[in-house]
């Protein structure tokens, strides 16, 4: 059977999937235990956006690799909260920018640093030049199908 022939441990995708969903795990939990009022998926929002304000709609998406809906719940979901707000843009009324206000801000900084802590934890242990070699490896996988905003030092990296 074909299914047999699959090996969790040599599955690139298994491999980053399942690290990937450590990480978000550990995070949620963490956010929750120090009482931070945020999900992972709306902190995955406004980083992107206090690196580079006014992103539009679309360009978010691209920078979070994720659909036009799902993009579209979370900012609703944020402008309620009031930590971003949306505007047409002048050009064309069609295109919504987004901004993060002083009350997302505020939600970013602590959010960085447990995520960076939540990081830290998850790959100690692990030998920093194997790290490396991992991440780099994974970069080159993913850069040649990223959005040029995703690929600099900027919003989404």
């Amino acid at each position: 059977m074909s299914v047999d022939k699959l090996n969790p441990r040599e599955a690139l995708g298994f491999l980053s999937w399942k690290v990937s969903r450590l990480f978000i795990n550990e995070l949620t939990t963490r956010f929750i235990d120090e009482g931070m009022d945020i999900t992972v998926e709306q902190c995955r929002v406004l980083i992107p956006l206090a690196q580079v304000d006014g992103l539009s709609q679309g360009r978010l998406c691209n920078v979070l690799s994720q659909e036009k809906t799902g993009v579209s719940r979370l900012v609703v979901a944020l402008e309620k909260r009031g930590l971003v707000r949306r505007e047409a843009s002048k050009e064309d009324r069609r295109v919504k920018h987004i901004f993060i206000t002083d009350a997302g801000r505020e939600l970013v900084e602590p959010a960085v640093d447990t995520i960076l802590e939540n990081y830290s934890n998850l790959v100690r242990g692990i030998d920093p030049e194997e790290l490396a070699i991992c991440k780099r490896v994974l970069w080159q996988i993913l850069e040649p199908t990223l959005d040029e905003a995703c690929r600099g030092e900027g919003a989404g990296r």
